[in-house]
C-alpha cells in the first residue's frame, strides 16, 4: 500500500511538472517565432525520410507557385528545345522594366539568378499551351491547371501547388528521376545553386506571389550536407517587404538547428 501511494505521488508529481513546463519549441516553430511571420515549412531528410513540419495544414494547401515554377519551367524549355542550353542567350525585347537586371539579353542561368520574368514569359511562348500542359501533366505539378494565358499562369493562376507537393517534386529532381534527360536535370540543378560553404551546398529558388491575398513568399530547394540531403519548401505571408528576407532566414535557422552547420 505504501509503495502504491508512493508510485501515485510520483505520477502526480510528473504530471504536475509536465503541465507547468511548456514543451520546447521545435526548430521550425522557433524560427518562425523569431522571424515574426506566419507560414509553413516542411523539411525532409532523404537518407531516412525523417520530416520536420511547421503548420502541416498549410503545407497541404495549394498556392500560386510564382517564380519557384522557374525550376520545372527550365526543364520544359530544355526538353522541348525552346533553348539549346541554360547558357544560350535569350534576346532582350527592348522594354524597360523596373528591375534593371532584366533589361538586357540573358541566359536561363542568368535569368533564374535574377528571377527575370520576361525571359520565362518568352520561354512559355516558345513552348506553347499544348506542350506546356503536356509537361505539367507529365510530372503531375500541383493542380496541373494553366488556363488560357500562356505567359502568366504561374504568377496569376490558375496554377497552384502546395509546400508538400513542392518537396515531392524536388525529391525527384534531386534523384534525377524525373522523365527528362539526366543532362537536362543536371543543368537545372546546377543553375539553382544559391550558396555553398565547407562541405555543404544550398540549391533553391525564391518566389513572390503578388496575386495572392495576402502576398506569399516562397523558398524551395535542398541542402546538400556531406552525405545527407535536406529537401525543403517554405511559404510565408508577406505583410511587409521586409518579410521577404524571412524566407531564407527561417529556412537557414531551422536547418542550422537540425544539422549543426553554420549556413549564414
Amino acid at each position: 500500500m505504501i509503495k502504491s501511494a508512493a508510485l501515485l505521488s510520483l505520477i502526480w508529481l510528473a504530471a504536475l511538472i509536465s503541465t507547468a513546463m511548456p514543451a520546447a519549441a521545435s526548430p521550425l516553430s522557433q524560427s518562425f517565432q523569431e522571424a515574426g511571420v506566419e507560414g509553413t515549412l516542411r523539411i525532409e531528410r532523404l537518407s531516412d525520410g525523417r520530416r520536420w513540419v511547421h503548420d502541416a495544414e498549410r503545407a497541404a494547401r495549394r498556392i500560386l507557385p510564382a517564380s519557384t515554377f522557374k525550376i520545372p519551367h527550365s526543364l520544359f524549355a530544355l526538353h522541348v528545345g525552346a533553348v539549346e542550353s541554360v547558357d544560350e542567350i535569350v534576346p532582350w525585347d527592348g522594354k524597360h522594366r523596373r528591375i534593371e537586371a532584366w533589361n538586357r539579353p540573358l541566359s536561363l542561368r542568368q535569368a533564374i539568378a535574377v528571377s527575370a520574368v520576361p525571359v520565362y514569359e518568352e520561354m512559355a511562348r516558345r513552348i506553347g499551351v499544348e506542350r506546356m500542359q503536356a509537361e505539367i501533366d507529365r510530372i503531375g505539378y500541383g493542380n496541373r491547371e494553366i488556363g488560357g494565358t500562356i505567359h502568366r499562369f504561374w504568377l496569376e493562376g490558375p496554377l497552384t501547388i502546395s509546400a508538400d507537393e513542392q518537396v515531392e517534386f524536388l525529391k525527384k529532381l534531386n534523384a534525377r528521376s524525373l522523365p527528362y534527360s539526366p543532362a537536362h536535370q543536371e543543368a537545372v540543378i546546377d543553375i539553382i545553386e544559391l550558396k555553398r560553404g565547407d562541405n555543404w551546398v544550398l540549391r533553391a529558388k525564391t518566389g513572390w506571389a503578388l496575386s495572392a491575398d495576402p502576398d506569399v513568399g516562397w523558398l524551395v530547394g535542398w541542402l546538400e550536407a556531406g552525405q545527407e540531403v535536406y529537401v525543403f519548401a517554405i511559404n510565408i505571408d508577406i505583410v511587409d517587404r521586409s518579410d521577404l528576407l524571412a524566407r531564407q532566414n527561417v529556412v537557414l535557422d531551422a536547418l542550422e538547428a537540425i544539422t549543426g552547420l553554420q549556413l549564414k
